[in-house]
């Protein structure tokens, strides 16, 4: 288990965070400068927190209130960058074996060809950097990094430099490599899929500091913050005001910006409290169009949450469409992510009336009110 928590200031950025891993992958999620570089740095040892500790298990590697501060070398950490930092004067073979730990020739041998076949680099052994596509030098940078055998794996943004089809092989990879080795893995990364992807826990970071740190589902269904949810791409965000609770205190009936749904919420909530609520744009569902015939739902949150909607726009974005839908005919409200195939049935179009369902269960009364009420596009 590796236990983190220091403080670092440099100019006028201060890091300061704490967190532990266990044998699991921690992505640290955030915008570029949130500090999530820079926490990888000094967990290896490349730079000295101002104060704090690095533990992992009994052992420390930094240790300020006792004079700690193990070298690199005596850490063992893997760490593997975004851009591969391989030697370019040595093969793949010498590239990997560099990371081998003092064993014997043939057992290195073994290591690496082990290595090799687990990675999908055989017969790249005797090729230079400079002979490899992108994939391949990553694969290299991560088999290096594991035949040292390191107590733990830091990997930073490794995946920004690949085309999408290569990501995703590599992806599958990482977890493969992670559920074979089984220590304590942080992987840095902005990218917002990535994250669901790779991520057994999520640690969201922004300016210095950790906003939120749970399970995937935790972190990206139940935002903490207005903050986290902002940063997660949730999208639909509304203040709202409590307007009646059940009689068990699990749902409220709130009003938002001239509409009334019902939500769940773990607070104490009553009536006329101000909260915030929101739903990512995936789990928005259009359920019919004007005039067609409603289908009964199995869920009564799916039949209360309904709400009348107009289309404003439409922006193809690849694999999926993006609605956006108002109530009014001032401006749209509620951003919906729709598969091509569901986007195609509907038929929609700009102006055409629509019946918007936010199932209950889907939907998040956000916890921490916070001051910033930005509208995040």
């Amino acid at each position: 288990m590796l236990n983190v928590s220091f403080l670092k200031n440099i100019g006028n950025f201060a890091l300061d965070v704490s967190f532990i891993v266990d044998k699991e992958i921690l992505v640290l999620f955030g915008p570029s400068g949130s500090g999530k570089s820079l926490t990888l740095r000094i967990i290896s040892g490349l730079i000295k927190p101002d104060k704090g500790f690095i533990k992992l298990n009994n052992a420390s590697f930094f240790d300020s209130a006792n004079g700690i501060d193990l070298p690199i070398n005596k850490r063992g950490v893997g760490y593997v960058l975004q851009d591969y930092a391989l030697f370019p004067h040595m093969t793949v073979f010498e590239n990997i074996a560099y990371g081998i730990k003092k064993v014997s020739k043939t057992e290195a041998n073994k290591n690496i060809a082990e290595l090799q076949k687990f990675l999908r680099l055989e017969g790249t052994e005797g090729l230079y950097p400079h002979q490899l596509s992108g994939g391949q030098k990553q694969r290299v940078a991560i088999a290096r990094a594991i035949a040292s055998e390191p107590a733990v794996l830091l990997l930073d943004e490794p995946l920004a430099a690949l085309d999408y089809p290569v990501r995703s092989k590599i992806r599958n990879d990482l977890i493969a490599i992670h559920k074979r080795f089984r220590i304590p893995t942080i992987v840095v990364t902005h990218d917002i899929e990535e994250a669901f992807v790779l991520g057994d826990r999520i640690a969201v970071i922004e300016e210095g500091r950790i906003e939120q740190i749970g399970s995937r589902d935790e972190v990206f269904y139940k935002p903490a913050t207005r903050k986290v949810a902002r940063l997660l791409a949730v999208k639909n965000i509304f203040d709202a005001v409590v307007k009646k609770v059940s009689s068990k205190g699990l749902a409220a009936t709130v009003e938002s910006d001239g509409f009334s749904i019902t939500v769940n919420s773990k607070d104490n909530l009553k009536a006329g409290d101000n909260i915030e609520f929101c739903i990512r744009p995936e789990d928005i569902k259009i359920i019919r169009a004007k005039g067609e015939k409603l289908k009964a739902k199995g869920k009564t949150g799916d039949k209360k949450n309904i709400i009348s909607a107009k289309v404003f726009d439409i922006q193809e974005k690849g694999l999926v469409h993006t609605i956006f839908a108002g109530i009014s005919d001032d401006d749209y409200l509620f951003q919906i992510n729709l598969p091509n195939s569901t986007y195609r049935r509907l038929s929609l179009k700009k102006g055409k009336k629509i019946k918007l369902s936010l199932p209950k269960e889907l939907v998040w009364a956000i916890p921490c009110r916070s001051a910033d009420k930005q509208t995040f596009i």
